[in-house]
C-alpha cells in the first residue's frame, strides 16, 4: 500500500534512487520530471545568487520568489504524480478500461500536463535572466536549463501514454495540449 504521508522531499537521494527501481513505490518517469524541475530551479537559484551583482535588485528578488515556489511546487507534484500513478494501477486491476477508471486515467494524465507547465514557467523565468548572467555561472544556468527540458520532455511522455485508455475524443483533445507544451519547450531550445 502507498503511504500517502510519506513525502518524497524528506527521503534522501538514495533512498530515492532506490525506491525508483522498485514498481511497488510508484516512482516512475513523472516522479522523475518533478525531481528534475526541483533540482533545476534550485540551480538556478544558484546562479541567482553567483549573479548578484549582474542582476537588479527588483529582479533578483522576484527570482528569489519564482526558483523557491517552483522548487516546492515540483516536490509537490511528486508525491501528487504518485499518488495518481497509484490510483491508476489500483483501478486499472480492479476494474476494465472503461467509464469507472476514466476519471482515474484523466487525473493521471493531467498530473504531469501540469508538471510540464511548471517546466514551462521556469524555462520562461530562465530565459528572463540568461542575458544577464557572466560567463563563470553560464555553465550552471545551462545544466538547469538542460534539466528542465528534460523534466518537461518527461512529463509530457507520461501524459502521451495514458492517451491509449481514454475516449478518442478525450484523447485528441489532450493530445493537443500535450504538443502545445512540446511546442513551447521546442521554441525554447531555439
Amino acid at each position: 500500500m502507498l503511504q500517502v504521508e510519506d513525502r518524497i522531499a524528506d527521503w534522501s537521494v538514495q533512498e530515492l534512487i532506490n525506491r525508483m527501481r522498485h514498481p511497488r513505490y510508484r516512482c516512475g518517469g513523472g516522479v522523475a520530471a518533478c525531481i528534475a524541475l526541483a533540482q533545476a530551479a534550485a540551480l538556478a537559484d544558484l546562479v541567482r545568487h553567483t549573479a548578484r551583482r549582474h542582476l537588479e535588485n527588483e529582479l533578483f528578488q522576484k527570482m528569489t520568489d519564482v526558483f523557491a515556489s517552483i522548487t516546492e511546487r515540483a516536490l509537490a507534484r511528486a508525491d501528487l504524480d504518485r499518488a495518481a500513478l497509484h490510483d491508476l494501477l489500483t483501478t486499472l486491476r480492479s476494474a476494465p478500461v472503461g467509464s469507472a477508471s476514466q476519471p482515474a486515467i484523466e487525473h493521471a494524465t493531467l498530473i504531469p500536463l501540469g508538471t510540464a507547465d511548471l517546466g514551462v514557467e521556469l524555462l520562461e523565468a530562465l530565459g528572463r535572466i540568461a542575458p544577464l548572467i557572466p560567463a563563470f555561472a553560464a555553465s550552471d544556468l545551462e545544466a538547469a536549463q538542460a534539466l528542465c527540458r528534460s523534466g518537461v520532455h518527461a512529463a509530457l511522455a507520461m501524459a502521451r501514454a495514458n492517451l491509449p485508455l481514454l475516449p478518442p475524443a478525450r484523447a485528441a483533445e489532450l493530445e493537443q495540449e500535450i504538443e502545445q507544451r512540446a511546442a513551447l519547450l521546442q521554441s525554447s531550445t531555439q
